[in-house]
């Protein structure tokens, strides 16, 4: 594979077909990162990009084969589903089915949570998304904190600029593996992959919701919101960008009413100060203005209380659960 996830890892994919006709019934990714290894000082091996029909055998032979590949490289735990590490679409939608997916996050049918604990796997972690109306507003308190966090911290903000890509890239790269590198299931991006992110991210970001925190001129934190393109692209029953799809993505973008903030980071120096109520404010006023009708806030660790305490009091609401699983081989 091309993506640069793939430089730091060794990955093997199955397919399950129907003897008879060779009908594609379902498929598997058993993932060895070294990267994650490494870094977390684990012994760990994971799976992803699991689709299955609504079948035990099925599913059984699927896992199983990436258990095989874990065992057979002396790994002695699988976790999953990631696609294809946590710093990508990861969790197993386990609340919220009835709901279509904002952009780079996971959607299954609901039998797949039976498949996986019937296989022995147990929950790891979950991982919450939020929703804000975002007409409600903001309460005051929240206001209230960000002025004062402003007014004595000498706190500034800036959009990222596309004419300076490279370098804000960086900047929220530096951000991102400091402020994370203590999270659970975290491992940090490469140069690559964060670029190759920011490639992708380029061609759909409104740069008003990619905003960087600077205290007394140093970067901070950083905020990151994306349109929910998806709108668009359910409307592309294809797939294929090309060569209709693409003036569908270009210009129905007027059409999209939700945002997904996907990421947000602060150096550890500078929290518990307030400093992503600022940053979420800030957000909610770009997306107020812009006319968007529902903000959501994911992937956000269960127990990340730093997280989720400044999303709650702002009155967003956990309406999605995503799982990690795990088990012992």
């Amino acid at each position: 594979p091309k993506h640069p996830f793939y430089q730091h890892a060794e990955v093997k994919a199955f397919i399950a077909e129907r003897k008879s006709d060779g009908r594609s019934l379902g498929r598997i990714l058993a993932i060895e990162n070294q990267r994650y290894n490494q870094f977390n000082q684990a012994n760990v091996g994971f799976f992803g990009f699991y689709e299955c029909i609504e079948d035990h055998e099925v599913s059984t032979s699927l896992l199983q084969a990436a258990e095989d590949f874990c065992l057979e490289r002396g790994l002695n735990q699988i976790v999953g589903p990631v696609n294809p590490s946590t710093n990508y679409e990861a969790g197993l939608l386990i609340e919220g089915n009835d709901d279509p997916p904002q952009i780079m996050m996971t959607y299954n049918p609901k039998y797949y949570h039976s498949q996986l604990e019937q296989f022995g796997l147990v929950k790891a972690k979950d991982l919450l998304a939020y929703k804000f109306v975002v007409d409600q507003g903001m309460p005051e308190v929240i206001h209230k904190v960000a002025s004062r966090v402003e007014n004595s911290k000498g706190v500034t903000y800036r959009s990222v600029s596309k004419k300076s890509w490279d370098e804000d890239i960086k900047t929220i790269q530096n951000i991102y593996n400091q402020a994370w590198e203590k999270n659970w299931g975290f491992v940090p991006m490469t140069d690559e992959e964060f670029t190759q992110m920011g490639k992708e991210m380029k061609m759909i970001l409104d740069t008003r919701y990619a905003l960087i925190a600077e205290v007394n001129g140093e970067a901070a934190g950083f905020i990151l919101t994306l349109p929910d393109i998806n709108q668009i692209l359910q409307r592309i029953p294809s797939g294929k960008l090309l060569p209709t799809g693409i003036f569908k993505l270009l210009f129905g973008t007027k059409s999209i009413n939700r945002t997904r903030t996907l990421t947000l980071g602060v150096l550890e120096k500078y929290r518990r100060m307030g400093l992503e109520t600022c940053l979420y404010l800030n957000s909610w006023k770009v997306a107020k203005s812009s006319g968007m009708k529902e903000a959501e806030f994911s992937w956000i660790l269960e127990d990340n209380e730093l997280m989720n305490r400044p999303i709650k009091k702002m009155g967003a609401t956990p309406y999605k659960t995503y799982r990690l699983f795990k088990k012992d081989i």
